[in-house]
């Protein structure tokens, strides 16, 4: 039995004088003591032997043993696919509900008081987190951007305890599993984008007219569908009248309508959408609406050559640019999720027109030649454009990728998300689609550097 007197940072302490220091120190009084523990622990996040609140107060300090360790694998919500770039922390209080809307957010806002250090996964989606509390219930929190989960897991101290169950790690599906990005996907009849969320996991419940409760709000774009039990969706130009609007959205995703359509897009609402994106909003646009960047204000304009090729017999094989950290990531993801059978190559059906290059400001993912012979598929770039990257909080991507291809005759009648939506494995274009989404909702960092851990 271990002995009723300890020394304590040098000093002799009694069994009274220990549970009255205990008493002082929040939850820490409602664990029992030993010699293998301190209060606070020694990574309890301040001087060994000082004791805050909540779990930081129960880190065994394993003297002489390995110290407790929690390692795991975070997965996408169909729990198929590894999720890179996630946080993963033990919370010593519970989170703050995240705030819904465009915002200028810090990459440390997102963490909320971790025990010890947040961590991030790898292009595997494994982590690995030192010196956490033990227990029957401590709550890991794992999320990438506004996508957030917590669950409860028994951790044995001084050990590794792993949780790499797709069942249990998965990002939620629905707003009863954690919390979700408020979503705004605007339909088109050359490409179902919104029926990413449905492939990826995501459960119907959320995908909502723009009054509904669902995460996900539907607008109706030119030859794009409406939603299973809403009322007729609104038009698009509802979503882009004005940037009050659009700030009410986390993310914005355009499906390709075929055409430019800016009839429907005028000067101020395109004003209005690099307002949302300098604001901290995240917009989505595929093929066609380019013209928000093209036609749209000089900084956005600026960011690409809006060169166009008319050839159609150059095959579907593209090159993921592994020059900088984020693309080197993701061409290994795509590996293991059998997305692609070659590091840094993927196979694309090619829509008619290509886009050529990038310039300052703009980061290329998914290519394919070099100089006069480039065509880009994919490219990325922080808002404001040409702000300095501690400045930049907003963050859009222009995407030459479909989820499927439409006619161009547009949806069916009658036709509704998300029971329009295909079922089946996710095909390699969709996979890339849904690690570059994930992309798109994490916190912002510039493209150059490989992401780190909050703080």
């Amino acid at each position: 039995m271990a002995s009723s007197r300890r020394i304590w940072l040098g000093v002799p302490f009694s069994g009274l004088a220990l549970v009255a220091a205990l008493a002082s120190c929040g939850t820490s009084s409602n664990r029992s003591f030993d010699d293998s523990v301190a209060p606070g622990g020694a990574d309890a996040g301040g001087a060994f032997g000082e004791c805050t609140t909540g779990l930081s107060c129960k880190v065994s300090a394993c003297n002489g043993q390995p110290k407790t360790r929690i390692t795991g694998k975070v997965f996408d919500p169909s729990g198929t696919a590894p999720i890179y770039n996630a946080v993963v922390y033990v919370p010593n209080e519970t989170p703050a509900p995240l705030a819904r809307g465009a915002s200028c957010e810090r990459c440390a806002d997102t963490v909320r008081s971790p025990v010890g250090r947040a961590v991030l996964t790898d292009e595997n989606g494994e982590f690995s987190l030192e010196g956490v509390p033990d227990g029957d219930n401590v709550p890991i929190t794992f999320q990438i951007g506004k996508w957030r989960r917590q669950v409860n897991v028994k951790v044995t101290a001084c050990a590794e305890n792993r949780f790499d169950d797709p069942s249990l790690m998965h990002l939620p599906r629905k707003q009863s599993e954690g919390e979700m990005p408020q979503i705004a996907v605007v339909t088109g009849g050359c490409d179902p984008l919104g029926c990413l969320f449905s492939r990826m996991g995501i459960d119907d419940s959320e995908v909502t007219d723009a009054k509904g409760a669902g995460r996900i709000h539907v607008y109706q774009g030119v030859g794009g569908e409406g939603v299973v039990g809403g009322t007729a969706s609104p038009p698009e130009t509802e979503l882009w009248a004005n940037a009050a609007q659009l700030a009410k959205y986390d993310m914005v995703l355009l499906s390709c309508e075929c055409k430019e359509h800016d009839e429907t897009k005028s000067d101020a609402s395109k004003l209005a959408m690099m307002e949302y994106l300098d604001n901290g909003g995240r917009v989505f646009a595929t093929h066609y609406h380019y013209t928000w960047l093209k036609n749209g204000p000089p900084p956005l304009a600026s960011l690409a050559d809006w060169g166009i090729s008319t050839a159609s017999s150059l095959g579907t094989s593209y090159d993921v640019d592994q020059s900088f950290p984020k693309g080197a990531a993701m061409a290994k993801w795509l590996v293991a999720t059998g997305a692609s059978p070659t590091l840094g190559s993927i196979d694309i059906k090619v829509p008619v027109e290509h886009l050529r290059g990038v310039k300052a400001g703009a980061q290329r993912w998914i290519y394919r030649g070099d100089g006069t012979d480039e065509m880009v598929k994919f490219f990325s770039f922080n808002a404001p454009v040409g702000a300095t990257p501690e400045a930049q909080c907003g963050r859009g991507v222009l995407s030459d990728i479909h989820v499927a291809d439409g006619d161009g005759t547009g949806s069916p009648p009658g036709a509704q998300m998300p029971a329009s939506c295909a079922k089946g494995p996710l095909s390699p274009r969709e996979r890339a689609l849904e690690f570059l989404m994930f992309d798109l909702s994490s916190c912002i960092q510039s493209d150059g550097l490989a992401p780190v851990e909050p703080r």
